[in-house]
This record gives C-alpha cells, structure tokens and sequence, in this order.
C-alpha cells in the first residue's frame, strides 16, 4: 500500500514538473487558426522569432496579500513564454534587483526556475536588514533606474513587454523625493531606447494605503511607447488579461517578424523606355522581391505630361502579346522584363486639319501592387492595405507626331497626292502643246487637179467636211495628231491614238459616201467645233470645214 502511495506522489511530482516545463503553444495555435496562410509559410520561421519579458514586481509592506492574485497568473505566464525568449523578474520594494533563478534565456530547465521563482517572489528576505530593504519602503525611482539598466543591457531582442505590478504608491527612501520628477529620465531612455520597441503595461492593484498614486507620472516618462494602465481588482481578472497577453504577444511578435522579414524593401525599376515618332512606348522593368512580399503586379502605367495622354494596347495585341494586358504578374525571381509596344503616346488636341510634333515632358509612371495569396491576412495583421509602390523614369525627349494617321502613311498619302497633281500639271502641258493637238492635212481637188492645200490643226477627233455645191473630191490625208484631254494619272505614260472620221454632209456626198477612216480608236473627253473657210483660188464656192469633236 505504501509502494502504491509513493508510486502515486512520484507519478504526481513527475506530471506538475512535466506541466511546469511544457511549453503552452495555444497562441500560436490561435495564430495558425486566424492566419493559416501566413502561418502556412512562417511559422516555422516565428518560432525563432523572441522577446524579452520584464516583470517588475512591487513586494513591499503589505503586498504579499496580493500573492494569490499575481502568483498564479505568472506561473501561467511563464509556461507559455517560448524557448528562446529572456525574462526578467525585478523585485523591488525599498531597493530593486534580480535574483538568481528569476532571469535568463528561456528552456525547459529556466521554465521549471521560473515556475518555481514565482512561487517565492512574495516570500520575505531571511535577513533583517534584506527585509528592511525590500519590505519597508516603495520606492518607484529605484524601480525605474533599476528598469532603465536592464532595458539597456546589450545582446537583448528588440522587441520588449514590460510589466509593472504594483499599486504605484511611491514610498521613497531618505533622499528621494515622494513626488516623481522624472523629465530627465524621460529624456534619457528616449535616447537610449531608441529603435527598440517596448510595450509597457501597468498593472495597477488596489492602493495598499492612502495618497496619490504615480502611475500618471510613469506613463508620462514612457510616453513614447503608447503604454497602458490595466487595474487590476482579483485574480480571475488578472488571470484573463495575462491570458489575452498571450495572444496579443504572439500577434506583436508576429508582426515584429513581419517587419523584419521586410527590412529589405520590396521595389521595382523602370530601366529603360523608348518613344517611336507615332508614340509607341516600349520598356523594361526589374524588381527587387522580399521574403514576404515575392510577388509583384504591373497594375497601370501613366504620364504626367498633362498635354499628352496613354492610349493601351488593345485586345488583338494582348492576344498576341500577354505581357501588355494590365494587370500582369511579373516574373517571381524580379528578372528584367520587356513591354514592347504596350501603350502609345497621343496628343490631346491632334485632329485630322493639324498634324503637328510634340516632345514628351515629364515621367513615365508604373503603379504597382505586391498580390499574395495572404494579402487579406496581412491587412488584418499589420492594419493597413496591401503594400503598393510606384516606379518611375524621365521619358525621352523625342519627336511624337501628333495626328490621327500614322506618320508613315500620312508620308504616303501626301506622296500620292504631290504625284498625282505633278501629273494633272503634266498632262495639261503635255495636251496643250502642239504636239499633242489634232494635225492634219487637207487638199482639195477637182478631177486630177489639186486646188489647194491646208494644213489644219485642231482639238478634236471626228471630222465633218461640209462642201456646198462643189464639183470636187475632197481627200484626207492623216498625218499625226491627238486630241485633248485629261490622262487618268495611271495611264499618264500613253500616248493615246483616236479615230478621225470623214463623213458626208447633208448638202454633198463625198465620192458617193464612202467614210474614210484612219487610226485607232478611244474616248474624246469634251466636245467643240471649229469652222474653217478654204477659198478656191479661181473664185468658185467657199468649202466649209467643220471641225466637230464629241464626246
């Protein structure tokens, strides 16, 4: 039977040692729940991410009556603070120290000691003269200096929670003033702690006796750190702050990882831009990842010239072009891309009746977002929205032709209008020179014998020789001859041919009405007459030539 009782104790004493060293992982477990993604890719990483916890704890006069509030919450406390981290416990009363088990990097041994200390912390000093030091008076500016000394102890984590428990009735010393004056306290550690980040809270307990209480005075002095004065009335209420501490020490601390994991600033570069004179903009970009955010989104680009607008790529060239469509996931390893042609450079006032040039001025802007699949977890832990920045580059001061027509057609178009008026100009010469008009020789016989000779020179292709009364023939012999007229521009180069008709007259046949026809044939663009008289020289009747052009 008494085997079975000793077997019992020390299955017991084994059991609150294995609970007194075990690491209570609920906050991270909480963690895991409200980040799963974030935790999905840091939370290994976290776990070597510590704090420094520094307990100051008021155990003059009659404090000890507190012992059942604050013991437990600080054992609780201690099982929960992670390997790696370092606490501190300072007791003070008249004088402020550390005592051996009661600081030091956190394992499974410095937990059990911590456990342990905190059964002791209220017990009084077996000496007389340790009693009077730490039991007779409360002296908060030995606290404080004390505080100060290990907050600035070298070696430490940045990241600091600082507890004060006590009731803030300042009992000093011979020497020290019962009124705090602590301006240059303040000022000092505001230098010395400079980049730390301390969150201090004050556990205010009832007043152990009347006056007024310093804690105003304190919060002053650590203004600078945003503390926080939490009264404290009983033990469940202490118990369940320390118990939403631990949550909220692994949300900073999860924060503080996050910002480190962000010290190198997460940027992109816009390292080239190239302008073409119809204001195509092509360009390259690189970028710089961090640890959390590893991915970046190109989301928009634009320009400040405010005489000038961007007109994007459309549909057809993002098929063929992915990379142009916005917004784009650039490549995870931050290699430098290219955007060939991903937006053009237009004018604000260009219209078809002003076609003009314009040189860019000011920059090329690139907005851009860090897109992660935790992006909603990060807002709602760091407090603020997903982080974005803004890349840019002074765009080259080259010619952009402003104008609704690319300038290579507009070149074009204006090439074929100067070619075809050149050839408008050259074909009126051409048409009206004598080379080009109607030519002709006309003699006029009667019998075997030639009465006379005319050389006639007209505009038109058909010919109506009208002779009144005459016993004669009248023969026509061609010799050269074009009319005029205006030469469609692609067939400027033709010397065009027309047929010549000599046809009866009303009042006379002409050799029993044969036509005679010589050339080839086209189409007379306008039609005129031109009446000719030939005399016969031995006083016969006038011959009528009419020259009739029609269309």
């Amino acid at each position: 039977m008494k085997l079975i009782r000793l077997y019992i104790s020390v299955l017991l004493l084994m059991l609150g040692f294995a609970t007194s060293t075990a690491q209570d992982n609920r906050a991270f477990d909480a963690l895991a729940n409200d980040f799963p993604e974030l935790m999905k890719k840091f939370g290994e990483e976290l776990k070597n991410e510590h704090a420094d916890y520094i307990f100051a704890i008021d155990v003059s006069g009659t404090m000890n009556k507190y012992e059942k509030i604050v013991v437990p919450a600080l054992k609780s406390f201690f099982r929960s603070v992670q390997d790696g981290d370092y606490v501190s416990v300072i007791k003070f009363g008249g004088e402020a120290k550390n005592e051996p088990n009661g600081f030091g990097i956190v394992n499974s041994a410095m937990r059990q000691s911590l456990v342990s200390y905190a059964d002791r912390v209220y017990d009084k000093p077996a000496s007389a003269e340790e009693r009077k030091k730490f039991t007779a008076y409360t002296d908060l500016l030995n606290m404080l200096e004390y505080l100060e000394k290990d907050l600035t102890r070298t070696g430490r984590n940045n990241l600091k929670f600082v507890f004060l428990i006590t009731d803030f009735l300042n009992d000093p010393v011979a020497g020290h003033p019962k009124k705090l004056r602590l301006d240059d306290y303040r000022s000092r550690i505001e230098k010395e702690l400079a980049g730390k980040n301390i969150k201090l809270v004050a556990l205010e307990l009832p007043k152990m006796g009347s006056g007024e209480t310093s804690t105003d005075d304190i919060m002053n002095a650590f203004s600078m750190f945003k503390p926080q004065t939490i009264p404290v009335s009983n033990e469940q209420a202490l118990q369940s702050w320390f118990d939403q501490m631990k949550n909220d020490i692994a949300l900073e601390k999860f924060k503080q990882f996050l910002i480190g994991k962000m010290t190198q600033e997460a940027g992109a570069t816009i390292n080239s831009v190239d302008v073409d004179i119809d204001g195509h903009m092509s360009m390259t970009m690189s970028w710089v990842p961090n640890d959390v955010f590893d991915a970046i989104t190109l989301d928009s680009i634009s320009i400040t010239d405010r005489r000038m607008h961007l007109v994007m790529a459309d549909e057809d060239e993002c098929e063929d072009h992915p990379e142009l469509k916005l917004p784009h996931l650039m490549s995870s390893d931050g290699s430098e891309e290219s955007f060939v042609n991903i937006a053009q450079i237009r004018g604000n006032d260009e219209n078809l009746f002003n076609p003009h040039f314009e040189k860019p001025n000011g920059r090329l802007k690139a907005h851009i977002s860090f897109k992660v699949p935790y992006e909603a977890e990060l807002i709602k832990l760091m407090g603020k929205d997903n982080q974005t920045i803004e890349a840019s580059i002074e765009l080259p001061q080259e010619n952009v032709f402003c104008h609704p027509m690319a300038f290579k057609w507009y070149c074009i178009m204006w090439i074929l209008i100067i070619i075809y008026i050149l050839s408008v100009i050259y074909c009126i010469k051409r048409n009206c020179s004598d080379k080009y008009k109607l030519r002709g020789e006309y003699i006029l016989t009667q019998g075997t014998k030639k009465i006379c000779t005319e050389e006639i020179n007209g505009r038109v292709s058909n010919l109506t020789i009208d002779v009144e009364k005459a016993e004669c023939n009248v023969v026509f012999k061609q010799k050269k001859y074009i009319a005029k007229l205006f030469v469609p521009i692609l067939h400027w180069s033709i010397e065009p041919k027309y047929e010549v008709t000599v046809t009866n007259s009303q009042e006379y046949s002409l050799n029993g009405g044969d036509d005679y026809t010589s050339g080839g044939s086209s189409t007379i663009k306008y039609s005129t007459t031109i009446p000719l008289q030939i005399r016969d020289p031995r006083g016969g009747k006038d011959i009528n030539l009419d020259i009739d052009g029609n269309v």
